[in-house]
């Protein structure tokens, strides 16, 4: 991965924030106040269209970040996130840490 600068680094860290927050905060809202309503949009074929989407393209992220060989984190790491955060928070998070732990090895193999 290319390095970022500090200023693209912070955009994806505010980005992978907002996807954890934001979306993650309106559901988290949505079923403490309302869980028939979430029962609702599970139950709706066109939602579950997205939601099967958004499963699929999580694993075939997944499957393409093993096979790039990207680690910390992988895969694994990779799903965990999504599942918990959303994609809105797993790829931007993902992204800010690879380009964290690629600028960190630089530093070492320099040094």
């Amino acid at each position: 991965m290319p390095p970022l600068s500090s200023k693209a680094a912070n955009a994806l860290l505010a980005l992978a924030l907002f996807g954890l927050l934001v979306p993650n905060g309106i559901f988290l809202y949505c079923f403490a106040t309302d869980p028939a309503a979430v029962r609702g949009v599970l139950t709706n074929p066109l939602a579950l269209v997205f939601v099967a989407e958004a499963f699929f393209l999580m694993i075939l992220f997944a499957w393409l970040i093993k096979k790039a060989g990207l680690k910390q984190p992988g895969g694994l790491a990779f799903v965990v996130m999504s599942l918990i955060g959303s994609m809105a928070f797993s790829v931007p998070a993902a992204l800010y840490l690879w380009a964290k732990n690629e600028k960190r090895n630089a530093g070492t193999e320099t040094g």
